[in-house]
């Protein structure tokens, strides 16, 4: 899975970018963090992203936009890479 955080610059006092973070490093993923300056227009946001945004955080996935933080939850669910609880399923698995 190739995951793109989009946030903004001071995103470590974002409570939905932290908790996406914290998501993703749970599942044991790997994602690239894209930092963006306060000062960036939403059309350039949205042409980063691939599709037209009003705010961040945004996660894209394989190249296509997920959304926010709840989006990225129900993402996972339905991929079975966590489950209801927002355990990753591996470590039902394996753990």
């Amino acid at each position: 899975m190739d995951i793109k955080v989009f946030v903004w610059e001071g995103y470590l006092d974002d409570r939905f970018s932290m908790k996406i973070i914290d998501l993703i490093k749970s599942a044991s993923l790997h994602y690239t963090l894209l930092p963006i300056k306060k000062d960036a227009d939403m059309d350039t946001i949205s042409t980063m992203v691939g599709e037209k945004v009003r705010k961040l955080p945004q996660i894209v996935i394989d190249g296509e936009r997920i959304g926010g933080y709840y989006d990225l939850v129900e993402h996972l669910i339905n991929k079975e890479v966590i489950n209801y609880t927002g355990e990753p399923t591996w470590k039902k698995k394996y753990g």
